[in-house]
């Protein structure tokens, strides 16, 4: 009869049960942490060059860059003579006087 009497007892301890529900803002919680994990130093470069405003004045930059160059070429080279269609003699003698490898093997024959 005592068993009797003690499964009672755990089972009217039981009447009150009620399903375990987590508590307010839970799956907020969770879902920070889980973002919150630690970036490698190669994501945040990335990240940091993604931001729109990074990548347009960076595209502005090399566009600038660019037509610095292409400025600086033209100023160069405004300097120099006009070569005519057919070259200057120094290009011409410039060739001719090119060692060829019939020219350094005399001796063979």
């Amino acid at each position: 009869m005592e068993e009797n009497k003690d499964i009672d007892k755990i089972l009217q301890s039981l009447d009150g049960i009620q399903k375990a529900s987590p508590g307010h803002f839970f799956y907020t919680r969770v879902q920070a942490r889980l973002q919150k994990e630690e970036k490698s130093t190669w994501a945040q470069l990335a990240s940091f060059l993604a931001k729109p405003r990074v990548a347009l004045s960076t595209l502005f930059i090399i566009c600038l860059l660019n037509a610095a160059a292409l400025f600086y070429q033209r100023h160069a080279l405004s300097g120099l003579p006009e070569q005519t269609e057919q070259g200057s003699a120094d290009d011409y003698n410039t060739t001719l006087a090119a060692n060829t490898y019939y020219d350094e093997n005399t001796e063979a024959r």
